[in-house]
């Protein structure tokens, strides 16, 4: 018995010391903290089509700076609130500052009408606040008309 207990006191002695010395330990970034320090923000795309209801829409979203993209989500009205479609590749390195589209239709009875937001991007910033470029391609009502909309970016207050 004496013998069981010096073995598993032994074992248990050497788990405790096996990664001692190849484990770093960094401190995490500080909310908003800027000059290099790796931070989360996210940003709120909304399309303001004035009294018509907002059925589809297409949007090209650019970013300066070492910007890359992380995620991206659905807008607050119940016909935008899944995530727009988008190409996965635009979450990979750098493509932020080239371009990523986002786009959604919805085929059902309540559209949104005036400004509203239709989704939110995520991003992982290092140094400066980005500034953002936004283009609306195109936006449509139920019945496939083409309307004129504005898009417009800001960071998220929520």
């Amino acid at each position: 018995m004496r013998r069981c207990l010096t073995t598993v006191a032994a074992v248990v002695g050497s788990v405790g010391q096996m990664g001692q010395g190849t484990q770093e330990h960094r401190p995490l970034p500080k909310a908003g903290a800027v000059g290099g320090t790796v931070r989360f923000e996210a940003f709120d795309v909304y399309i303001d089509a004035g009294a018509t209801p907002l059925a589809a829409y297409q949007v090209e979203l650019k970013a300066t700076g070492d910007t890359k993209a992380v995620g991206i989500e659905g807008g607050e009205s119940a016909a935008f609130s899944g995530a727009p479609y988008y190409d996965p590749a635009a979450l990979h390195e750098g493509q932020v500052q080239e371009r990523i589209v986002i786009a959604a239709f919805n085929t059902g009875k309540d559209l949104p009408a005036g400004r509203t937001r239709v989704a939110r991007v995520h991003v992982q910033v290092s140094g400066a606040e980005p500034e953002w470029t936004v283009k609306m391609q195109s936006a449509g009502t139920g019945d496939g008309s083409r309307i004129e909309a504005k898009a417009e970016i800001s960071k998220a207050t929520e």
